[in-house]
């Protein structure tokens, strides 16, 4: 979870209503939550794009300035304990804060006055509330989001002008559901609408279906961790086939992004036999953990 902080700086502000407000942009696509491995005093990094709103005055108006801006990232499983456990694999739970750095936020310029709306509906014309519209610019860039009403509206205003790519998927779909289209704003034309059909749940590739993490811990038959098992899952619906790899670590462990579902496992070390098993992986959210003994030492 990513909580965004956002204060004013100066002090002689008008009286503020409606605090700023910052937001963290949902993925355009399926999101893709994974697990990753950490040394001790190793750093990890990754990327997000966020909305920063200014606070309001009593009269409504924003407060532009600079502010103060933090985030707060923290993370939390439900099933934590049962991993260490059954796994001996410890899943990091805590929280941590950035360091505080200053912003300038500042009012549109006066070429910033354009504006992309329009409607989200099914291939019948019905309207699809609380689907999730990103606007990106020219290169792809996250720019903005909302979602939509219950009539199915979106829109998006103060834009320069220029090329945006308007996307839309449903929220919480376990298949792509994006569609996406292209506007041009031009200074003659600054306004422009886009309907956008979300074609029904269709499953063409295997990106495009959700994925969940899942840590596997490999021992050998005296409970020791192995390194340097590869692992080959497959995942098969008849149509689709999902095929990941990974290979284990020191600690025996590596995670790996697989469909909910049953996936065939093959466990690979040199100077071993292949060995088959099975990962039933839970629907929903969360961590899935396995355990398997790979009946073979290193030579």
């Amino acid at each position: 979870m990513l909580t965004v902080k956002l204060e004013p700086v100066s002090a002689g502000q008008a009286a503020i209503s409606n605090p700023a407000q910052g937001a963290v942009f949902e993925s355009v696509g399926l999101p893709k939550p994974k697990l990753v491995r950490l040394a001790p005093g190793e750093d990890y990094e990754e990327r997000s794009t966020i909305r920063l709103t200014p606070a309001l005055s009593e009269v409504q108006k924003p407060i532009w300035g600079t502010y103060r801006l933090s985030i707060t990232y923290k993370a939390q499983y439900s099933n934590a304990a049962e991993i260490q456990r059954t796994l001996k694999v410890t899943v990091w739970q805590a929280e941590v804060s950035s360091d505080a750095i200053e912003v300038q936020l500042q009012p549109p310029g006066p070429e910033s006055r354009g504006q992309v709306s329009g409607t989200v509906n099914t291939p019948d014309s019905f309207p699809i509330r609380d689907a999730i519209v990103s606007l990106t610019d020219h290169a792809e860039r996250l720019m903005d989001q909302t979602t939509s009403d219950p009539d199915g509206r979106y829109s998006f205003a103060s834009l320069p002008p220029g090329l945006y790519w308007i996307t839309a998927r449903r929220d919480g779909a376990t298949e792509d559901t994006t569609v996406f289209r292209h506007v041009q704003l031009t200074p003659s034309e600054a306004s422009a609408t886009q309907e956008l059909v979300m074609i029904p749940s269709e499953i063409y590739e295997h990106q495009k279906v959700l994925h969940k993490p899942v840590l596997f811990c490999i021992t050998d038959s005296a409970g020791r961790p192995l390194d340097r098992v590869g692992l080959e899952t497959t995942w098969s619906n008849g149509t689709v086939v999902d095929n990941v790899k990974g290979e284990t670590g020191s600690d025996g462990a590596v995670a790996l992004e697989l469909i909910s579902g049953r996936n065939f496992v093959t466990l690979k070390r040199r100077g071993c036999p292949k060995q088959d098993e099975r990962a039933d992986v839970a629907a929903g959210e969360g961590i899935d953990g396995f355990e398997f003994t790979l009946e073979c030492a290193k030579k």
